[in-house]
């Protein structure tokens, strides 16, 4: 029966997050249609106005130069007129105007108007295939068209919108029959598709990304959930036995229970809210840059990689503290303790927080013999370690530092300080912050989020060492976590 419900579970949420993926894969295609659109209808816009403005003045008059000689197809007594100083002048009408627009557009941007009509007076401005059908639409209501056209194996986008017979252009167009109103013909605007659709791409990978990691993290914690659900019903079953011969053993399982409890709201109040906390910045910085990602400068692209980057930073160290967290539960860690030497593995621990420490100008200083050996689990010193130096580093401002030294005690056990310049605590803090059944959470001096949970694992792995650890701390005065570990076997 239960496997039956988490297999009809995971398939709900394998559901939902294709469901998600497929809405928001719509949604970033119609944004990269809208972006296209809006491209266009700006050109052709920006291509009226200019025109509006030549026939209005009746049409402009340039030198006439090698690259432009009067317009053989404008019938117009004063087409080429000469000045008293002699310099040649021939009249720039709409139409060459816009030719003359779009071959400078075709060399510099990679964009070309044509204009174009189903009756055109000049043959070059006949309409391709492409624009014939574009033209019968606007007998039929139509007033644009927009369509992805394959070319020659390029892909190009092309526009087409219709131009309305304006009063100052029947002195040409008044001969083909048009009156003012009429639909004459269109300017078409083609330009490549590559750009677009290489940042349409980028935007569908990240949301496969996005919607992957909430995936995998969905399906690991309703398994988790189940397990744990599994292992306290088992523990209940066992100690219900056990309760009805002995009100001692009664009193220590309530406590065992309670105990296990109050771990259990903890693991889902971490994946409840502290887990969703960074997934919610990353996804939020990935909306933004899918619909921002057009108007954005590099240097603000830039800082949402950045934010991008510190958001998943912070979600594995979370991830990676709940798995250690939820195996140590299970008691699928192996403990196999050796003497070796100190140095090297706070080395290779500390390395894991250094870009994190550098992001925030800390500095981290090491104070331990080459020599020093200590007796302990290599993975389990790492985690301990990393934790409490990535810990310092969250509640330590900019521009602070951060001290690992070492003491040989009488009894000739090791003394392991990681001392910090941050904000230190008060002394209810103190008390509890080892504590599971109490919320010790608190932000980090640049908002980093933060669960308790690190010190915690520190805690339990400490004591599978025999050793101890404990905190000294003054509120605004820094803190130093201090613990201890064998020297010898």
């Amino acid at each position: 029966m239960k496997t039956k419900r988490i297999k009809w579970i995971y398939s709900l949420w394998i559901l939902l997050i294709v469901l998600s993926y497929s809405w928001n894969y719509y949604i970033a295609e119609s944004n990269n249609q809208k972006v296209v659109e809006n491209k266009a209808r700006s050109f052709f816009s920006q291509i009226v106005v200019a025109r509006s403005w030549n026939s209005k003045h009746g049409g402009v008059y340039v030198p006439v130069t090698k690259e432009t000689q009067p317009n053989l197809y404008l019938m117009d007594s004063l087409r080429d007129v000469t000045t008293i100083g002699g310099l040649k002048l021939t009249k720039i009408n709409p139409a060459f105007m816009t030719r003359q627009i779009s071959e400078i557009n075709k060399v510099e941007n990679d964009l070309q108007f044509h204009i174009t009509s189903l009756n055109p007076i000049r043959p070059d401005n006949k309409a391709d295939a492409w624009e014939n059908k574009a033209l019968k639409s606007f007998r039929n209501g139509k007033h644009e068209l927009l369509e992805l056209v394959d070319d020659d194996s390029v892909a190009q986008y092309r526009y087409m919108a219709a131009l309305v017979t304006e009063k100052s252009c029947l002195k040409c167009h008044a001969v083909q029959g048009y009156n003012e109103g009429d639909i004459r013909g269109g300017i078409s605007i083609s330009f490549p598709s590559r750009i677009y659709k290489q940042s349409e791409n980028a935007r569908l990978f990240h949301l496969l990304i996005a919607h992957f990691l909430i995936l995998i993290v969905g399906l690991f914690g309703i398994y988790s959930y189940f397990k744990m659900e599994q292992h306290l019903f088992t523990i209940i079953h066992e100690k219900n036995q056990e309760l009805e011969s002995d009100t001692k053993l009664l009193r220590q399982t309530n406590e065992e229970l309670l105990k296990i409890n109050t771990e259990k709201n903890k693991f889902f109040s971490i994946i409840a809210h502290d887990l969703r906390s960074p997934f919610t910045s990353f996804l939020g910085f990935t909306q933004i840059m899918v619909e921002k990602s057009q108007t954005m400068s590099k240097e603000e692209v830039q800082n949402y990689a950045v934010s991008m980057s510190n958001s998943a930073n912070n979600l594995y160290l979370l991830l990676e503290n709940l798995l250690e967290w939820a195996c140590i539960q299970q008691g699928l860690i192996p403990f196999s303790p050796e003497q070796a030497k100190l140095y090297p593995i706070v080395d290779s621990s500390i390395a894991m927080v250094v870009d994190i420490a550098a992001k925030k100008e800390i500095e981290i200083k090491t104070s331990i013999p080459y020599s020093l050996e200590v007796v302990a689990d290599n993975m389990m010193l790492q985690t301990i370690i990393r934790n409490l130096v990535s810990n310092a580093v969250k509640f330590t401002p900019k521009k602070g530092n951060i001290y690992i030294s070492t003491k040989v005690l009488p009894d000739q056990s090791i003394e392991i300080s990681v001392q910090d310049t941050g904000i230190g605590m008060n002394k209810k803090m103190i008390d509890t912050i080892f504590r599971m059944d109490v919320n010790t959470n608190r932000a980090g001096t640049d908002g980093e989020a933060s669960t308790g949970l690190g010190l915690i694992i520190c805690k339990d792995f400490i004591e599978k060492h025999g050793g101890k650890l404990w905190v000294e701390s003054e509120e605004g005065k820094g803190s130093t976590f201090k613990f201890t570990l064998a020297a010898k076997n």
